[in-house]
């Protein structure tokens, strides 16, 4: 297969651990990925294929296998003039190592070379491979350049395409039928900064019965509390809610349905979590943490894979690494570097002054609630947009002191 087939170049030993190249290799085309191992035959050195290869690859990952020969990462090491390509030709580099295996070449140490930025380092944790792996996805899909390069290809791939059409064009004399094509619109439209409307709903029993109770960043709720949130988005895209308990467990409010898909929300509809009028209960031994609303114009792939629940194995601390290395790489304009301009995932640029859809009229209100119900906030990011809302647990005085709003 040619090197233009691929998306990401593995830079491996070819005395690595095989069953670390091939796992990895494998993790990272389960998130659709096209991957391209170089020959691994001891002796196979740089040359013309590999240099072709790794410029037609946006993505470039450093990977740090143990060796039997034990660590290397100078001259004598393939992966050393690979690396050096990839940052001639500016790729989209990450590095997935161990630390414990020493390798030089996963190090800053090295002489005539830039250093690696915190987010270009993703640590390899054999007993959570699979976090690991997803993570490297994450980043890789998150970058803006790899979508600037690649928006780019396809714009000289289109216009060595339409020069062919020309001539065609000229010799049938059918000039005018190609400069209508040549006019037609190419470039997807831009979009606004993903932009969230949202409010938050409390609920604590009183005297047999149900008191409204104001839910905000910082308040302090007690076992039985209940909350809901509601929300909608400026634009169309996709959201989730999750609940922390102060255990580290995890609850998927919103979406409701455990398939792929289910996070699709549409600008001006407003949506609850959790949904169909029930209440995220606190629990008394554990009760909430935290609640983050995340949304934006891509599908987050560590949080679709929390919400269809695929490894039933997974740990409540490999389920919590996900979503701190998701709310860490968002592109919201306060958690990971957003160089300009700044893409989806699909190509389309995201612009400042453009007008997302303007928030709902009608917002559903709990009964009790009447004149006191909480105006609707507004969240604005860029490519995705988080709201998060602490939750200390409340003290036995707070809770007795407690009186209804409305």
């Amino acid at each position: 297969m040619k090197a233009a087939g691929y998306d990401v170049y593995l830079c491996c030993r070819h005395d690595g651990d095989e069953g670390m190249v091939s796992e990895v290799a494998d993790g990272l085309a389960r998130f659709g990925f096209r991957v391209f191992i170089p020959p691994r035959e001891s002796g196979s050195g740089p040359g013309p294929e590999r240099h072709a290869a790794i410029e037609k690859a946006p993505d470039f990952v450093l990977l740090s296998a143990p060796s039997s020969a034990g660590p290397t990462g100078g001259a004598g090491d393939p992966r050393a003039a690979d690396l050096a390509q990839a940052f001639r030709t500016r790729r989209n580099i990450l590095v997935l190592a161990d630390p414990a295996h020493g390798d030089a070449l996963a190090q800053d140490g090295l002489p005539g070379r830039r250093r690696f930025a915190d987010w270009q380092r993703v640590p390899y944790d054999r007993s959570r491979t699979r976090e690991s792996i997803a993570i490297v996805a994450h980043r890789l899909v998150s970058s803006s350049e790899v979508e600037e390069r690649r928006f780019m290809r396809q714009v000289k791939g289109a216009a060595a395409a339409v020069a062919l059409m020309l001539v065609v064009a000229v010799g049938l004399r059918a000039v005018p039928a190609a400069v209508k094509w040549w006019n037609r619109p190419t470039a997807p439209p831009p979009l606004p900064r993903y932009v969230l409307y949202w409010t938050a709903y409390g609920q604590r029993l009183q005297n047999g019965q149900w008191a409204a109770l104001p839910v905000k960043d910082g308040a302090a709720v007690a076992g039985g509390d209940r909350v809901r949130l509601a929300f909608s988005g400026g634009s169309d895209g996709y959201a989730y809610v999750v609940a922390r308990d102060s255990h580290g467990g995890l609850s998927m409010l919103f979406p409701g349905a455990a398939v792929r898909g289910a996070s699709r929300v549409l600008a001006g509809t407003v949506y609850q979590a959790p949904g169909e009028g029930r209440w995220f209960m606190a629990d008394a031994q554990a009760g909430p943490a935290a609640i983050y609303l995340i949304a934006g114009h891509d599908p987050l792939e560590n949080l679709e894979e929390l919400a269809e629940e695929v490894d039933a194995g997974n740990t409540a601390a490999a389920r919590m690494e996900l979503l701190s290395s998701t709310i860490s790489g968002l592109l919201d304009g306060r958690h990971a570097a957003a160089p300009r301009p700044v893409r989806t995932r699909r190509g389309r640029e995201v612009v400042d002054g453009l007008s997302p859809a303007p928030p709902p009229s009608v917002w559903p209100v709990p009964a009790g609630w009447s004149a006191a119900a909480p105006k609707p906030s507004t969240q604005t990011g860029l490519v995705s947009a988080v709201v998060e809302l602490r939750m200390p647990a409340a003290s036995a005085a707070e809770s007795a002191g407690f009186g209804a709003l409305g």
